[in-house]
């Protein structure tokens, strides 16, 4: 359980294809909004319009890059070659030309499509290798077209595909938002409230809050011959708090480690109180051989140490088991990290049958051996240290004697 905790945790928060600089990353994914007019107790929260990030997001100048993505509700979208019969579902995300800055996609052909494409509106697509595979088994996808839900698109590049269970960055095809529809549609007063929700890359890790104070700055601008006041919540969150914000209300990520650590706590005194009591036992058959050792000059430190390290052996050798069986968990049921994507397609079907979730290139990575090494010694120590210290303090005569009272 304590590894299926590290490698969920990893999988959040880790340095992943193509999300390969999360420590860099922040995010906004929505907004409250409520009047400056106090007698009015009105509010509404949703993504963010066009508006809102052009005045706040996209004028940042801290940030290596902005991004905007656009929130599409259950759409169905249906593929095929142009001239092909063969069709296949398949899972859209909308972004701008700023999106390929902010992750680190690999282009197997072709390149982006460019800014021209997205202010232009031009249908202009990057799509996966084995979508490319689908739709031109000739293997030539730059410069072809294909077609989806009755309109034509042009294969600008081709990427390398990524696990779905990166839901900021996974997608079959990628498109200009400037295509959709609803990319500059607004609720609520003001006009602040949207589909869109933004990504920012720093160029340091320790700019954030340089970015949220820059972002503050241009909120106080933005509002200030507005009706309505605008509250993020919170945000702009880092990859970790972004995982566990739902919705709208408030998010206080400390709370949130707190109870993580807790539970981590519990999972590790539970086998750990077992072991201590399997050791007492092991110790109080070694009594003897202690007492001897004792006899002939060895010190209590030398006895320690020697329990302690055996311990660890055992425990490691455990520990590894584990973790096998972690990943196997993990890999069978992969499906339970799914973030948010029953909202974002229509059948969570074709994304997990048109794509792979967990990759052993995904867990075999030193973090993860970290933590399993360090839960082993946690463990060790947990469970072996009081025992070791009762037993190895012991007289000489109470050990020879087997004298458990003593």
């Amino acid at each position: 359980m304590v590894m299926v905790m590290a490698i969920f945790l990893y999988l959040k928060t880790g340095n992943i294809y193509p999300e390969l600089e999360r420590n860099k990353l922040l995010f906004v994914r929505s907004a409250q909004v409520t009047p400056k007019d106090t007698t009015d107790g009105s509010n509404a929260s949703s993504f963010l319009s066009l508006q809102t990030v052009k005045s706040c997001f996209y004028n940042l100048q801290t940030p290596a890059a902005v991004t905007a993505t656009l929130f599409t509700y259950k759409e169905s979208n249906r593929i095929h070659a142009v001239g092909g019969s063969g069709t296949k579902s398949v899972y859209v995300k909308y972004s701008d030309h700023n999106y390929w800055k902010v992750y680190q996609f690999r282009f197997l052909q072709g390149k982006p499509f460019s800014q021209e494409d997205f202010d232009s509106a031009i249908p202009s697509a990057v799509i996966t290798e084995s979508l490319s595979l689908f739709l031109f088994p000739d293997g030539q996808a730059v410069g072809n077209h294909f077609m989806m839900n009755g309109k034509e698109y042009r294969v600008s590049g081709v990427v390398k595909d990524a696990s779905y269970l990166l839901s900021e960055s996974f997608a079959h095809i990628w498109l200009p938002y400037t295509l959709h529809k609803d990319h500059t549609q607004t609720f609520a007063e003001d006009d602040i409230l949207g589909y869109l929700s933004v990504a920012i890359l720093l160029k340091n890790s320790r700019d954030a809050k340089k970015v949220s104070d820059e972002i503050d700055t241009n909120m106080q601008r933005y509002t200030a011959n507005l009706t309505q006041n605008i509250d993020l919540l919170g945000q702009p969150d880092k990859v970790l708090a972004k995982s566990f914000r739902m919705g709208n209300r408030p998010l206080k990520i400390n709370d949130m480690l707190l109870k993580f650590a807790v539970v981590l706590l519990v999972f590790l005194l539970v086998p750990a109180i077992n072991l201590s009591g399997l050791n007492s036992g092991r110790m109080e058959k070694r009594l003897a051989e202690m007492g001897v050792r004792k006899a002939f000059g060895a010190p209590s430190r030398t006895l320690l140490n020697q329990v302690l390290i055996e311990n660890f052996i055992l425990t490691l050798m455990g520990a590894a088991v584990g973790l096998l069986v972690s990943y196997l968990l993990v890999s069978v049921f992969s499906d339970m990290f799914l973030e948010g994507f029953t909202l974002l397609s229509s059948d969570t079907q074709v994304i997990t049958s048109n794509a792979f979730g967990v990759t052993p290139g995904m867990l075999i990575n030193f973090t993860v051996f970290f933590w399993t090494i360090m839960g082993a010694m946690v463990i060790n120590i947990l469970s072996a240290i009081i025992p070791a210290y009762r037993f190895t303090r012991m007289k000489i005569t109470d050990s020879l004697n087997e004298n458990y009272s003593n």
